[in-house]
């Protein structure tokens, strides 16, 4: 058994996806934008592939003379400000070069001047990348206090100065290319800071700006943070993405991974059943085309089966009960309440299985369900993805375990993906 594990791909060898042309053409647009700063949103939802995706894209420039930063905000987030983390991240790769040193320190100074003003205190030295060390952060509080003239007259001057360190890193027609991923997995607020930083500090410099998030989660996002403020403005004004439009001049929306190409990449991967075709059918109907839930479904389905066969006697598991096995890991993943009642009961599996299927002839049936199933049926009776995955209205269906073949799967799930809720024993 083989796991697959959630690592982004980082050669074009590996891009089972089939991201590459994407990121040529992505690639070829970025490298004629002018005048710089440029910001682009590679954009997708959640275990889509961004990370994969700005991976490639890094590779595209080793061969060139750009220079890139990769950060991951979220590392930060609720340590420090993570748009000064930002700031110091590409600071501290600017001062490994030894004539920009000495200029890469003032900026980092600055930029924890920021961090002070902003009421982070002494916490701002953990996200300097050991630019900054607590005793300079002590005597910037201490500066603010007296009121350092200098100190302030380098914040007042931050842009400029950091647009100019950047051109003496990267060469005057050189561009610098920072990868900001996973920003949506950060807090709202460090999102939105970071988001505002790019215009606030960083709006002079020769630098692309690459964000990896998912673009619903931070319209949401600004949408809550501006909502109350732009009450009674136009939907287009007031929205989230309104804002988003501000930031990124460059949106770019990931491809969908079709279903077929991940089941080629991950087919290697299933212990059982990879060359089934109900199976896949099975996995595609009920979980989609998400590769990070697909990836996590097969590693748990490949355990579970190898736990299975160590309870029960040999021979005891059929094709039958993997499919069987496999449909209640879906539930379970995505129909948790369905799940939980088969926790208790069982055989309601059956009884809902043979209702759908009845409904499905006879339309009064469902109309009727409230007098078909038993009350802690009702909620699901209406689920037409549930009824789907049960049913299966193609070439083939697969007959419902009885209960105590639900109970005997309920517990190597129980072994092998734990507990659905840490009260569930």
């Amino acid at each position: 058994m083989r796991p697959l594990t959630d690592n982004p791909v980082t050669s074009p060898e590996g891009d089972s996806f089939h991201f590459g042309p994407y990121v040529d053409v992505l690639h070829a647009a970025v490298e004629q934008a002018t005048p710089l700063p440029l910001t682009v949103g590679v954009f997708g939802s959640w275990g889509a592939g961004k990370s994969s995706f700005l991976r490639l894209w890094e590779r595209r420039f080793e061969a060139g003379k750009t220079r890139t930063i990769w950060f991951n905000p979220w590392k930060y987030d609720r340590k420090v400000e993570v748009w000064a983390a930002l700031l110091h991240t590409i600071l501290a790769e600017m001062e490994q070069e030894e004539t920009l040193k000495e200029k890469a320190v003032r900026l980092a100074k600055a930029a924890t001047w920021l961090s002070v003003r902003a009421g982070l205190g002494t916490a701002a030295a953990l996200g300097t990348g050991g630019v900054i060390k607590r005793e300079d952060v002590d005597e910037l509080l201490q500066g603010l206090s007296e009121g350092d003239a200098e100190q302030y007259r380098q914040v007042n001057r931050f842009e400029a100065d950091f647009a100019d360190a950047v051109r003496e890193f990267v060469g005057a027609d050189g561009r610098l290319v920072v990868f900001v991923d996973d920003l949506d997995r950060c807090t709202p607020e460090s999102a939105m800071t970071v988001l505002e930083s790019l215009k606030l500090y960083l709006a002079q410099a020769q630098c692309i700006f690459v964000l990896a998030l998912d673009v619903d989660v931070l319209a949401a996002i600004a949408t809550n943070k501006f909502g109350e403020a732009l009450k009674g403005a136009p939907a287009e004004v007031a929205s989230g993405m309104a804002y988003l439009d501000k930031i990124v001049q460059l949106p770019f929306f990931l491809p969908d991974v079709g279903f077929d190409t991940l089941r080629e990449a991950f087919k290697p991967y299933v212990s059982e059943l990879a060359d089934d075709p109900f199976f896949w059918e099975l996995l595609q109907r009920g979980l989609g085309s998400n590769p990070r839930r697909l990836k996590r479904y097969i590693n748990v389905f490949n355990m579970a089966l190898a736990v299975a066969r160590g309870q029960l006697p040999p021979g005891a598991i059929d094709r039958r009960y993997s499919l069987q096995l496999a449909v209640l890991l879906i539930i379970r993943t995505l129909h948790r309440g369905f799940y939980h009642t088969l926790t208790v009961e069982p055989d309601s599996w059956l009884t809902l299985t043979r209702f759908f299927e009845q409904a499905q002839t006879n339309a009064t049936i469902r109309q009727t369900a409230s007098l078909q199933l038993p009350p802690y049926l009702h909620d699901v009776a209406t689920d037409s993805v549930l009824e789907r995955l049960l049913t299966h209205n193609g070439q083939e269906r697969l007959s419902p375990p009885d209960g105590p073949a639900v109970r005997q799967m309920i517990s190597t799930l129980r072994s092998t993906a734990g507990p659905v809720d840490p009260e569930e024993s």
